[in-house]
């Protein structure tokens, strides 16, 4: 059989989403660092390393899809985490949503400026971390509905096309 490297939309899509994430990853790290160590704001460095954590997590669910983990085995644990990341994201949403309503109330009563140490970059932190965890929520429903051995719809992520040999004219 003859093996195809043709890329398809939904593989390069994945690839697309999957370096945006490992991108997004190392700057959330990186301005964990710099406000952890630099400016001793340790509550926006927590909130951005979340972030990284939420940021890993969509990168390790997508590198998991490219190497098309979850349909050679069905009783593979990585198809029975799907259902506790989606909790792990619910309860992302609901805190860094919590996060970025108290960072703007607080910096609009306090009347801060634009500061480093404001409540706004608190407030900035939340709602990136807030995006992550929908991002991951909104994937691993995906993949949970797609790829799960009890779904009745689910359908194979397909990498490779493996296409028929071709006959040898003698």
């Amino acid at each position: 059989a003859v093996v195809s490297t043709q890329s398809t939309g939904k593989e390069v899509r994945v690839k697309i989403v999957l370096g945006y994430s490992a991108l997004s990853t190392l700057l959330h790290v990186s301005a964990a660092v710099v406000f952890g160590v630099k400016f001793q704001l340790y509550t926006i460095a927590m909130w951005a390393a979340i972030g990284a954590l939420y940021a890993l997590s969509v990168s390790v669910l997508h590198g998991l899809a490219l190497r098309n983990q979850f349909r050679p085995n069905p009783n593979s644990i990585v198809i029975h985490l799907l259902p506790a990341i989606l909790l792990v994201a619910v309860l992302g949403m609901i805190f860094s949503l919590g996060v970025t309503v108290y960072g703007l109330a607080k910096a609009i009563s306090l009347k801060e400026g634009l500061d480093v140490s404001s409540h706004y970059i608190l407030c900035v932190w939340g709602f990136l971390c807030l995006k992550w965890s929908y991002y991951l929520f909104q994937q691993s429903r995906h993949y949970t509905s797609s790829f799960h051995p009890d779904s009745e719809d689910a359908a194979p992520f397909v990498i490779q096309e493996v296409l028929p040999e071709e006959e040898e004219i003698s």
